[in-house]
């Protein structure tokens, strides 16, 4: 059974405090054979910051703020939770990670958008930005210009 350190609690809510700068948390494994979860991070550099961090040979969890908004009268904070198992990951590792996904949704629950990285690409702010305004419902981007 995983176990996830209780810092993670402490930085999910920090994540989600708009009165903080810090925009995204990182979740890592303590080492290659144990389930114990650790926080490895967190940041104020948005998505980009924490592809950095993903290590190709290790899995992971990551939960990022993402302010969308058609301008700046309607810009809306929304989060985006994701797995992420690099290309190097282990058979092993990669079996227990789509097990321990729920035990890390009981400390990072709300979300807008989950995703399943296995590559850096996956997590194009772009493309994450398209997805999480989408889950939004209606879109009013571009009305009234033709």
């Amino acid at each position: 059974m995983a176990s996830i350190a209780p810092e993670a609690k402490t930085a999910y809510d920090d994540v989600r405090n708009d009165q903080t700068a810090t925009n995204w948390l990182l979740l890592e494994y303590a080492d290659e054979k144990s389930d114990n979860i650790i926080l490895k991070g967190t940041g104020n550099g948005g998505l980009s910051e924490i592809k950095e961090k993903l290590d190709e040979a290790k899995a992971g969890f990551g939960f990022v703020r993402v302010v969308v908004g058609n301008d700046e009268l309607s810009q809306r904070v929304k989060f985006v939770f994701f797995t992420w198992c690099g290309p190097g990951v282990k058979v092993m590792r990669k079996a227990k990670l789509s097990v321990h996904v729920a035990v890390v949704k009981q400390v990072l629950q709300t979300f807008s958008v989950e995703l399943a990285a296995t590559e850096l690409n996956d997590l194009n702010e772009t493309a994450v930005v398209a997805l999480v305004k989408k889950s939004m419902g209606a879109n009013y981007d571009g009305q009234g210009t033709k």
